[in-house]
């Protein structure tokens, strides 16, 4: 079968894609009618203009499942990042949408507003699919069966179920904790209800949940305030005690577990916590440590323990991630993880999770979603030897989607 043909039949999933953020953030559209010049001209992730994710980008990427996934950038951003600072100031939308509501009326607003731009879209779209957000297994297989592109909200960060009573800053909560405890696990339950698939414990700073890892590529340290940085980051924390009643109640109704950005210890402390049932752990845009030994990807143990409990790795499609060498080209460091990850556990564990839009920088080869079958053209042209392919089309369709299909009809009830 042709790379192409291969491409086309495949069920392909996204399990990290944040379309959403720019979008909120900074009004950027996504029915593709802005300037591609302009999103070629400021190709730096951090920059507004750029844009890895529109509506079309996604059909022309063949997409079949998106995980269109809501993140609230935290308030320390502000005290860190002298870039976020300026943008503050350059997008007063910014702080009005962003800073001033609680973290969890913001991620509802998100979700709100990629909904509406996902209707807008289907209303002048002239393509035969439509997008269409989905809330359960019954309607996601509806959706896939119709030859629609179905979008699933997940939420990044712990922080995002703080209200009223959690505050922004840790440091700043007065509210006795039964009180704060409870606002939370509301907060998560309606998560649920709206048809989230999944929460992602950690993220740049600690939260009432858990603690991260160090947050930052290298880049991104240059430009921050180095006290505040360090003072909240502690490889020695895992989950707060909060934080294992919510795993356990996440685990309990069927809300997929993330623990992408957590520490080795708090990431350890999910896996106890989840014992021998199947299908509830995701790390969602993630490395393998053997590949590129940072303490936000996993090791050898971890990624054989995700797959013994049917588990997912969705790999993300950023260098600095993959590679100690962060060179631009990259869909060689996304093939050594396969392999690594492979030659460990077999392919039934392999998912992508591209992180676009998400504040990274991809592999040149891939610089945005409509590109993404590149990724099976290479996997599809590699050979082990002159006469045989490196992978099967079984093993890359596995890693396309075939894998996401079985985790989610599995985990998320």
């Amino acid at each position: 079968m042709s790379w192409k043909n291969l491409h086309e039949q495949s069920l392909i999933f996204d399990w990290h894609n944040h379309g959403t953020l720019k979008n909120f953030l900074f009004d950027r559209s996504l029915d593709g009618k802005e300037s591609r010049f302009l999103t070629r001209l400021f190709k730096r992730a951090f920059w507004p203009l750029s844009e890895r994710n529109t509506l079309p980008k996604m059909e022309e990427g063949g997409l079949d499942v998106v995980l269109s996934t809501s993140y609230i950038p935290e308030i320390e951003w502000v005290d860190d990042q002298k870039l976020i600072k300026f943008l503050k100031w350059l997008y007063p939308s910014v702080n009005k949408r962003v800073f001033q509501p609680t973290y969890f009326d913001a991620t509802n607003a998100m979700m709100d507003r990629m909904e509406k731009e996902v209707d807008d879209y289907n209303a002048i779209s002239m393509s035969e699919r439509q997008f269409k957000f989905v809330k359960n297994i019954k309607e996601l297989e509806q959706t896939v069966a119709d030859e629609n592109l179905a979008m699933i909200h997940s939420v990044e960060g712990g922080h995002s179920l703080n209200g009223e009573l959690a505050k922004k800053r840790v440091g700043e909560t007065t509210a006795v904790k039964p009180l704060i405890e409870n606002e939370l696990m509301e907060n998560l339950e309606h998560f649920y209800n709206r048809g989230v698939a999944y929460l992602t414990l950690a993220h740049f700073y600690p939260n009432h949940l858990v603690s991260p890892v160090f947050p930052y590529p290298e880049y991104g340290i240059k430009r921050s305030n180095w006290k505040n940085l360090m003072a909240g980051w502690d490889m020695n924390k895992g989950l707060t005690s909060t934080g294992k009643k919510v795993v356990q109640a996440m685990k309990e109704m069927g809300m997929i577990i993330d623990i992408t950005h957590c520490t080795p210890k708090a990431r350890q402390e999910v896996y106890d916590i989840v014992g021998n049932d199947l299908s509830k752990v995701i790390a969602s845009h993630i490395g393998a440590y053997a590949v590129n030994p940072d303490p936000l990807n996993l090791e050898d143990w971890e990624i054989k323990w995700l797959a013994d409990h049917n588990c997912l790795i969705g790999i993300i499609f950023m260098n600095y991630w993959l590679s100690p060498i962060d060179s631009g080209l990259g869909l060689k460091h996304i093939e050594r993880t396969i392999d690594h990850i492979i030659n460990i556990a077999g392919d039934k564990v392999l998912a992508i999770g591209t992180d676009f839009d998400g504040f990274t920088d991809p592999p040149d080869e891939i610089t945005d979603i409509s590109e993404l079958p590149r990724l099976t053209r290479y996997l599809k042209c590699l050979k082990s030897s002159v006469n045989e392919d490196k992978y099967s089309d079984s093993t890359i369709t596995n890693i396309l989607g075939r894998n996401s299909l079985r985790f989610l009809l599995e985990g998320w009830k």
